[in-house]
C-alpha cells in the first residue's frame, strides 16, 4: 500500500514593500489503509479445492466419551489488514435457523458446564431439538501458521502465537459478543491469541505467521452417535470493513 503526505502551502505577501507578510501552511497524512482477505477450504489429503466440511467412518463413536476426530479438510487462511477496526469472525447461525432449539449445557470438553456458559455453535443433529444428550457435536479450530496434516486436538484450549484452539460459536452464544472465539482475522493479519497474567485473552498476529497466511484444522468432539445420524450446521465468514 502506498502512503501518501499531502503538504499545502499557501503564502500571503501584503501589497506594500514595507508590510509585514504573514505565511501559513496546512500539513496532512491520510493513510486509508488495506483489507483483503481470502478463505478456501482444501482437502487435507491432496489440498484439492473443497466447499464442504466433512468427518470420514472414524468420527462414528457409539461410546459416551467424547474423541476429539480432524476434519477431512482444513482452510487456507489470507489477511492482509492495515484498517483500523476491520475484522473477520467465523460463526453459525443454528439458533436464527431454528428458535426452539435448545441450548448445550455442557462445556465443550463434553464436562458438565458452568451455569451460563449454554452454546449454540457445534453441529446440530437433524431431526433433534438441541439440548445437552446428542443434540450438538461441538467443533473447534485450530489456527497455525503452517500446514500440518498429522495435527491433533485433545480439547484443551491453546492460546500462543504457534496455536490458537477455538470453538465454534453461533451468534447467540453468550460468549459471542466479546469477539474472542468469533473472530479469524484483525488488523495486521490472522489472529492468534495469548493469555496476559489476569488471565484474558489478547489477540495479536502471530510473528510465525508467513505472508499474512494460516492454516485452519477442524476438530469435531464425538460420542453417541447412532447409525443414521446426520448432524450439521451452516458456517459463515463475515468480513468487516468500510
Amino acid at each position: 500500500m502506498k502512503k501518501f503526505l499531502v503538504l499545502a502551502v499557501a503564502l500571503l505577501i501584503g501589497s506594500s514593500a514595507f508590510a509585514a507578510t504573514t505565511s501559513q501552511f496546512t500539513a496532512t497524512a491520510t493513510f486509508e489503509g488495506q483489507a483483503t482477505f481470502s478463505f478456501q477450504l482444501k482437502a487435507v489429503s491432496n489440498d484439492a479445492n473443497a466447499s464442504t466440511l466433512t468427518w470420514g467412518a472414524d468420527a462414528f463413536i457409539m461410546g459416551g466419551t467424547t474423541t476429539w476426530v480432524r476434519a477431512d479438510q482444513y482452510a487456507v487462511v489470507a489477511a492482509t489488514i492495515t484498517k483500523a477496526n476491520a475484522s473477520v469472525k467465523m460463526y453459525t447461525k443454528n439458533k436464527t435457523a431454528n428458535p426452539q432449539l435448545q441450548p448445550n449445557y455442557t462445556s465443550w470438553d463434553g464436562e458438565t458446564g458452568v451455569a451460563g456458559t449454554e452454546t449454540y455453535g457445534a453441529l446440530v443433529r437433524q431431526g433433534g431439538t438441541g439440548g445437552a444428550y446428542r443434540g450438538y457435536i461441538p467443533v473447534f479450530y485450530s489456527l497455525v501458521p503452517t500446514k500440518n496434516a498429522s495435527i491433533t486436538f485433545d480439547g484443551t484450549d491453546v492460546a500462543t502465537e504457534a496455536r490458537a484452539d477455538r470453538a465454534l460459536v453461533d451468534q447467540a452464544n453468550g460468549t459471542y459478543g466479546d469477539g474472542n472465539y468469533a473472530t479469524i482475522a484483525s488488523l495486521n493479519g490472522p489472529t492468534f491469541f495469548v493469555k496476559t497474567q489476569q488471565g484474558a485473552d489478547v489477540q495479536y498476529p502471530s510473528p510465525q505467521v508467513q505472508n499474512n497466511t494460516a492454516y485452519m484444522y477442524f476438530f469435531g468432539g464425538f460420542k453417541d452417535v447412532i447409525g443414521g445420524d446426520t448432524y450439521s450446521t451452516t458456517v459463515y465468514v463475515e468480513q468487516s470493513w468500510d
